[in-house]
C-alpha cells in the first residue's frame, strides 16, 4: 500500500508484484484489501530486472560490490545538496549524482528472491538493512572479526548476509530462519555463490529456543556436530529483522541467552531501517518498530549493552541508497563489555597523563546518553 511507482520488472512478474504496481498507480480499489493481502516491496527491487531468473523465485539480482580500494565512505556523499532559486522564485534542486561503486569483474553476490510478498514473506526479498550489513562485514575492522569465525545469521531471509560474511573470511555460517520457503532460497543462493559448502542452513524459531536449538532430523535440521560448533561461534548477525514487535522481542530475549553463553569475545551485529509512520497515539510520526527495539534493548541492560555504529565509518561497498533512516547496532554480552571498556580506559590511560573516567553508554528509548 502506497508503494512507489515499479519498474518493468512488475509487469514481468507473477500477480502479486503486478497488483502491487496497479495499487501504487491508483488503478485499482485498495480500500478491502486485508490486513494479510497487503502487500511490501522492498526499495532495493524498484529496479529489478526480473528476466532470466533461473530458480524458483521470480527475480534474480546481482549485487556488484567495490573493491577495498575503490569503496567510497559514505562521509563522501554526505553534504546537503545545494539549492537556488529561479528567477520566478522557484526552488532549484541540485540532485547528487548517484555514484556507481562497483564495475563488472569485480566482487558480485547473485541472490534469487520474489517481488511486493505478503508481511509473512518478506524474507523472500532483500532490504537495504542487509546491504548496510553487508557493507560492514567487508570493512577493514570487521576482517580481523571474521578471519576463520564461525558466524551464526539470524532470520537470514535470502542469505544475502550468509554469503558475504563467507567472501569476507568466515570459515563456516550458520544461515538460520524459521520459514521453509526463505532456507530452500538460501541453500540455492549460497550454491549459486559458490559457499553451499561453507553455509550451513538450518531452521532456528526464536520463541522456540532457549539457547541451543535441540538436535533435530529432516530438511534442515540440526546435527550434535552442528552443535558443537555453533558454541564456538564468536559473530551473530541480524539484518532487517526488526519490523514486528512479538519477533523484535523474541530477538533480544534470544541474543540475551546467547551471546552470554559464548563468552566475551562474541558479538553481534543488528541493522534496521526506522520506517516512519504516523501514529495517531500522540498524533505524530514515529517509527515504533524501532522503537520497540530499542526499549526491549534497554530493558535488557543488564545482560546487554548496545551501541550504534557510526555509518560514516562504514565505506558503501554496495549500490543502494544509504538512507538516514537506517541503523546498524553492536551488541555485547554486559560482562564482555565491561572487560572490553576496562581494557580501553587501561590503554588510553597509560597513554595520557589525564585520569579517564569510565563511560557506559546506555541506549534508551530514543537516545543515546553517556553516563559517568
Amino acid at each position: 500500500r502506497g508503494l512507489p511507482s515499479l519498474s518493468r520488472c512488475a509487469e514481468r512478474a507473477p500477480e502479486p508484484a503486478r497488483r502491487a504496481r496497479e495499487v501504487a498507480l491508483g488503478r485499482v480499489d485498495d480500500t478491502h484489501m486485508s490486513t494479510d493481502a497487503d502487500l511490501h516491496l522492498s526499495d532495493v527491487h524498484l529496479r529489478a530486472d526480473c528476466s532470466d531468473a533461473g530458480c524458483d523465485l521470480p527475480c534474480e539480482t546481482v549485487f556488484p560490490f567495490a573493491e577495498a580500494a575503490d569503496a567510497a565512505s559514505s562521509s563522501d556523499d554526505a553534504h546537503e545538496p545545494t539549492a537556488a532559486v529561479d528567477e520566478d522564485g522557484d526552488l532549484l534542486c541540485a540532485r547528487r549524482k548517484r555514484r556507481k561503486l562497483a564495475t563488472p569483474g569485480r566482487g558480485r553476490l547473485r541472490i534469487c528472491h520474489a517481488l511486493a510478498t505478503p508481511l509473512s514473506d518478506v524474507g523472500l526479498q532483500v532490504w537495504r538493512g542487509a546491504l548496510l550489513l553487508c557493507d560492514h562485514l567487508f570493512a577493514r575492522e570487521s576482517a580481523q572479526l571474521l578471519d576463520g569465525a564461525v558466524v551464526l545469521d539470524l532470520g537470514a531471509g535470502c542469505g544475502l548476509t550468509s554469503a558475504a560474511a563467507c567472501l569476507a573470511g568466515a570459515r563456516a555460517v550458520f544461515c538460520t530462519d524459521a520459514h521453509t520457503a526463505s532456507l530452500r532460497n538460501s541453500a540455492n543462493n549460497a550454491d549459486a555463490n559458490g559457499v553451499g559448502g561453507r553455509v550451513r542452513v538450518r531452521r532456528l524459531d526464536w520463541s522456540a529456543v532457549d539457547v541451543w536449538p535441540s538436535p533435530s532430523e529432516g530438511e534442515f535440521g540440526w546435527s550434535s556436530s552442528d552443535l558443537q560448533a555453533l558454541r564456538g561461534a564468536t559473530v551473530l548477525l541480524a539484518a532487517d529483522c526488526v519490523y514486528d514487535d512479538g519477533m523484535t522481542s523474541a530477538l533480544v530475549a534470544l541474543m540475551s541467552r546467547v551471546l552470554p553463553a559464548l563468552g566475551p569475545s562474541a558479538v553481534a551485529f543488528v541493522s534496521l531501517e526506522r520506517r516512519v509512520n504516523f501514529c495517531l497515539e500522540g498524533m505524530c510520526a514515529r517509527a515504533p518498530a524501532a522503537e520497540h527495539f530499542h526499549r526491549e534493548l534497554e530493558a535488557q541492560r543488564g545482560l546487554l549493552v548496545g551501541s550504534l555504529v557510526a555509518p560514516d565509518g562504514v565505506p558503501q561497498r554496495f549500490e543502494y541508497e544509504r538512507a538516514p533512516t537506517l541503523e546498524l547496532w553492536r551488541v555485547r554480552a554486559a560482562c564482555a563489555s565491561a572487560e572490553q571498556g576496562a581494557s580501553e580506559r587501561r590503554v588510553r590511560s597509560e597513554n595520557s597523563a589525564e585520569p579517564v573516567s569510565g563511560d557506559i553508554l546506555v541506549r534508551g528509548a530514543s537516545s543515546l546518553t553517556p553516563r559517568s
